[in-house]
């Protein structure tokens, strides 16, 4: 009886307060979501930059892979309020993501005032675009990093505040799409599957341009003569890092600059990525991936 009544307690809270909410869909500032803000000085001269003058390696892309080391670091990196989604995101009968705060009362008071801010500035379109909106600077200061978008981009705002990197165009924000899941949507022309894919950094290091995965301080060499301009329909360009060894990643986009953010601020937005290259696009623009290696 007990159990009956907090389970249609919980369900009427879910049902009234959070499951539907009909808002405009999170509109990003004009800043770029990869911008140096006061908060991203100071972690970056107070956390990062004493770690980096005291590290024996001086070279360019062991500096680079600290800094990724540091913002992933469980006491000093940028997920220290992390909260895991499944406290605030589930889905329904109909398989619906929706906004359901079931398990918050695990969450500390910190986090509970961070999760309140997310919902309203990022969660109000689509409970998932938490995952994507929130910019450098939100990240930082909140120090609630769960995702790969919020590595990433923190970590070229870092790199940017710190001066690792003099040429802009030589470090930008890349996208990419699982290519199995591709191949699945594009055999069904099915615009409605959501496809998995995982965002990181290039750099171009030596003459030659590598792939660097920020959730995992990882970096993996991209093929000879590749370049971002590259990156275009109808043709894959594949990379894979050792932290996902059944995993081929599908480049998508990939910024101009250390200040293109590619405007992937939603679910909606980078569904379309994955499809075309393009935010305004659902179309599918890319070939099926077959992997020429096997």
């Amino acid at each position: 009886m007990i159990s009956k009544l907090i389970s249609q307690s919980v369900t009427a809270i879910l049902i009234s307060l959070f499951c539907v909410i009909f808002s405009p869909a999170y509109s990003k500032d004009t800043e770029s979501l990869l911008e140096v803000t006061p908060a991203v000085q100071e972690y970056a001269f107070k956390v990062v930059k004493p770690v980096l003058d005291s590290y024996g390696k001086k070279d360019e892309l062991s500096q680079l892979l600290k800094v990724s080391e540091m913002i992933t670091d469980p006491e000093l990196g940028i997920q220290t309020n992390a909260i895991e989604p499944s406290t605030f995101i589930i889905y329904d009968k109909l398989e619906t993501l929706k906004l359901g705060f079931l398990y918050t009362f695990n969450l500390s008071s910190e986090q509970k005032r961070i999760l309140k801010i997310w919902r309203s500035k990022f969660m109000r379109s689509n409970p998932a675009d938490v995952f994507f909106a929130p910019s450098a600077d939100d990240i930082i200061k909140t120090k609630a990093a769960f995702g790969c978008s919020h590595y990433a981009r923190s970590f070229i705002a870092v790199v940017k505040a710190l001066h690792l990197i003099s040429d802009p165009e030589n470090i930008r924000y890349a996208i990419s799409c699982q290519s199995d899941n591709y191949n699945q949507a594009f055999a069904a022309r099915d615009k409605e599957l959501t496809i998995n894919g995982h965002q990181f950094v290039i750099v171009k290091t030596s003459r030659k341009w590598i792939a660097l995965n920020t959730s995992k301080s990882e970096w993996a060499q991209l093929p000879d003569g590749f370049t971002p301009d590259s990156v275009v329909p109808p043709e894959n360009v594949p990379v894979r890092f050792t932290s996902y060894p059944k995993v081929t990643f599908l480049f998508r986009k990939i910024g101009k600059d250390f200040n293109d953010d590619c405007s992937d601020s939603s679910l909606i937005a980078l569904m379309n990525i994955y499809r075309s290259g393009d935010i305004h696009n659902p179309n599918f623009k890319w070939r099926e991936y077959f992997d020429k290696s096997s």
